[in-house]
């Protein structure tokens, strides 16, 4: 029986692990799946023996104070993985912690294959790391074809065939319980993030966009991300209450589906956002220090991921300073109230997509993975 070790640390690297998880369990139904894993990894049928949560990403500074537990971590992960012995081990994205372990694992003598699903995005910013992948990793599964080919000009052995959230979104629809709730209304969505660092520097921002929207007769609908904590989703509902605004908990993909437009912090929202031809205001706000040190790292002008996908700029970015109520705003009644705009946007969204791929990842990474521990 073989035996797969994954591990990823925040809510969307659990959904992949889940996408990974049920399509290696579909082709081989006899394999002992385990690792570092959420709700989505074990529902697919991993055995979660760290929970994902025990890995908190931060901002830059704010890592510093927790790197004792960080590193206590990476010697747990280690010493499980040493003693399991499993034929496998697949790190999905959280890079600086995983291409740690991927290290740790290998000068302790680990030999076999180590697999970096959505490795770090050393196209945007601190290209050494690729000698990290080349020395550590067997291969990698990066998430858009622009990576893939860049990891393969450097001599990183990559595959690629799509973007997981092409085959996950394809039946995403409008329920006629939201149908209920929102009739005829002019919905704008809201997206405060998934993590409790992207809450804490976007939520007052995205509350003072919502008042104006609400002013000019739109209604601003907070998402409830789905993979928050108890405490800090009761948190986030009882500030957007005792605000006067409402809030969806169900999924944040319908909301955006049932909305006009969208505002929100960078990441995989904007990804979601644009494969649903939806167009979002990318915000996204810092500490002042981390913006400078982030201004020395990264080499790339943009953040968000359809911008690159695109032959132009299709969502605007507002970053640190530029990242108020009144930008938001401004930015969605540009494209609301501008038909041509409008018009010319929504071409750079299916042209976008039409970069994603067409088929199912999960399965391709399931194949990739399987097949290189049958030597082939």
């Amino acid at each position: 029986m073989k035996k797969i070790f994954v591990s990823c640390g925040e809510v969307s690297g659990d959904i992949y692990a889940g996408d990974l998880i049920r399509a290696l369990l579909k082709i081989d139904p006899a394999l002992k799946i385990s690792g570092m894993l959420g709700p989505e990894g074990e529902a697919a049928g991993g055995e979660a023996l760290f929970s994902y949560e025990e890995l908190k990403l931060m901002g830059i500074l704010e890592v510093l104070p927790a790197l004792p537990r960080i590193f206590r971590l990476k010697k747990n992960l280690t010493n499980e993985i040493l003693r399991t012995s499993p034929d496998c081990v697949v790190l999905i994205d959280s890079p600086d912690f995983h291409l740690m372990l991927a290290h740790a694992l290998r000068k302790k003598g680990y030999a076999g294959k180590i697999i970096s699903l959505i490795p770090p995005t050393v196209w945007a910013w601190r290209e050494g790391r690729v000698k990290n992948l080349k020395r550590d990793f067997d291969f990698c599964l990066p998430l858009f074809y622009f990576e893939h080919e860049f990891l393969k000009a450097r001599g990183v052995k990559s595959l690629w065939d799509s973007h997981p959230l092409v085959f996950n979104m394809k039946d995403v629809k409008i329920s006629d319980e939201f149908k209920k709730r929102f009739a005829d209304k002019k919905i704008i969505a809201l997206m405060p993030g998934s993590r409790r660092y992207d809450i804490k520097y976007h939520l007052e921002i995205l509350l003072g966009a919502a008042k104006i929207l609400s002013d000019k007769k739109y209604l601003p609908v907070f998402s409830i991300a789905g993979g928050l904590s108890k405490d800090l989703t009761e948190e986030l509902k009882a500030r957007v209450k005792e605000s006067g605004f409402e809030f969806w908990e169900g999924s944040g993909r319908e909301l955006m589906l049932g909305s006009l437009a969208v505002a929100g912090v960078s990441g995989t929202v904007a990804v979601e956002a644009m494969l649903l031809e939806r167009f979002m205001v990318v915000i996204y706000n810092m500490k002042r220090l981390n913006h400078a040190i982030l201004k020395f790292l990264v080499h790339v002008k943009k953040i968000s991921i359809p911008n690159y996908l695109a032959s132009f700029e299709v969502y605007p970015e507002l970053i640190a300073s530029e990242a108020t109520p009144e930008r938001i705003v401004l930015e969605l009644e540009k494209y609301l109230n501008d038909p041509a705009r409008r018009s010319e946007i929504q071409e750079g969204l299916r042209e976008a997509k039409e970069l994603m791929g067409h088929t199912s990842a999960g399965e391709f990474w399931a194949k990739s993975i399987l097949n290189s521990l049958e030597g082939e």
